[in-house]
């Protein structure tokens, strides 16, 4: 009978926990990737390999737009007009090098 009951509350402590933890996003996903964003001074486009541009949605409000350099990445303003160029100047760029 003892053995009954103790399996029984296993159970029940298993259940429990795994319903608080089920279904909940990670905490890295939980935020912008962006936190802090580069405005000034502009980057030149010969210096950026590439641009990463995650939508807003409802996890970040604001556009993200990640730009990967030689010496790593850095997180653009999206509302300055030389980002917004600059990224038109990378599609174009990228359209150009597919075949």
């Amino acid at each position: 009978m003892k053995l009954t009951v103790s399996a029984f509350m296993l159970l029940i402590c298993t259940a429990a926990l795994l319903s608080t933890t089920e279904g909940r996003p990670k905490s890295q996903q939980l935020s912008c990737r962006c936190p802090r964003m580069h405005s000034e001074p502009a980057i030149p486009a010969n210096k950026v390999l590439s641009l990463r541009v995650i939508p807003a949605g409802p996890i970040c409000k604001n556009e993200n737009i990640i730009a990967t350099m030689k010496k790593g990445q850095v997180c653009l303003d999206p509302t300055k007009d030389w980002v917004i160029s600059l990224n038109e100047e990378i599609k174009k760029r990228n359209l150009k090098s597919q075949p």
